[in-house]
């Protein structure tokens, strides 16, 4: 197995089926994320529950990844995320409402186990698709102003 394909399977395994002991499986026990939401831990057991909340919020999450490519010992990927809002997440609770949205992942490898992560997500995407936030207005149209 390459280290694209076992890069591969922490999203679409544990992310994606939910299966949580692959990640005991790939990722070094010395893992470390550096992009923990605050007050989650940055380790194996943070990324759990990370995973945990966003499958309860939407438990038919499904990760496709989309590109992905290794330089070295790093491994980046580009993913296509797509759910239904069908439990309470940020605060929201369920709408029923489809979400879709795009992450990009890099993750460091030592001993063909993930060792180190950094990722970005389009957050803001599921925050309007799910109703917390309005969308930003239309380039043409006025902000309003900041309160003071």
């Amino acid at each position: 197995m390459t280290t694209t394909e076992t890069m591969r399977r922490i999203l679409t395994e544990a992310f994606s089926e939910g299966r949580l002991d692959v990640l005991d499986e790939l990722l070094h026990p010395e893992f470390v994320t550096h992009t923990a939401p605050p007050g989650v831990g940055s380790g194996i057991d943070g990324v759990k529950w990370v995973i945990d909340m966003e499958r309860r919020g939407f438990p038919d999450m499904t990760y496709e990844v989309l590109h992905e490519a290794q330089v070295g010992d790093l491994v980046y990927q580009h993913a296509l995320v797509k759910g239904t809002h069908l439990g309470p997440i940020f605060g929201v609770e369920p709408t029923g409402r489809p979400v879709e949205f795009r992450e990009m992942h890099i993750a460091r490898v030592r001993d063909g186990l993930c060792v180190e992560h950094w990722g970005v997500s389009e957050t803001s995407k599921v925050w309007v698709q799910i109703g917390k936030t309005a969308p930003a207005p239309h380039p043409d149209e006025p902000v309003a102003e900041a309160a003071q």
